[in-house]
């Protein structure tokens, strides 16, 4: 049964992991097509696709599967993200500001996907969190 647990756990982990980073490859891979699209027709149907994630659909019962800094972390990734959409949804901005405002929050994202996916990796390979706060 522990062991069913365990690895409850770290499909849990893994499909977060995936999500999270499947969600910003997208992004930052298709930033220059969504945001010329966007410039040119103005349509905001593009988005859904490109910020289409699962972590919005997950229960709370799923998310106690991770460790209290991995919802932390996950939390203020897909805040970052929430965000952004909301900005590109709602803007009336220039697309040159659209492009810097983009870039910038690309920027923030790329540091805390980064950060989760450590927390991550760390979490299915056992370190502990003293250990990799000590690294």
């Amino acid at each position: 049964m522990v062991d069913s647990k365990k690895n409850d756990h770290e499909k849990y982990l893994l499909l977060l992991k995936l999500d999270a980073t499947n969600l910003f490859e997208r992004i930052e891979t298709r930033l220059h097509e969504f945001l010329d699209d966007f410039s040119l027709k103005r349509d905001r149907a593009i988005f859904k696709e490109v910020f289409f994630s699962r972590y919005n659909t997950l229960q709370m019962h799923e998310l106690a599967h991770f460790s209290s800094e991995v919802i932390e972390l996950a939390n203020i990734f897909y805040k970052s993200i929430n965000e952004l959409l909301w900005y590109l949804c709602h803007t009336q901005d220039m697309p040159n500001t659209i492009e810097d405002e983009v870039i910038r929050a690309n920027t923030v994202l790329k540091k805390q996907i980064a950060n989760l996916v450590l927390y991550v990796d760390a979490e299915l390979s056992g370190v502990k969190e003293n250990e990799l706060k000590e690294a």
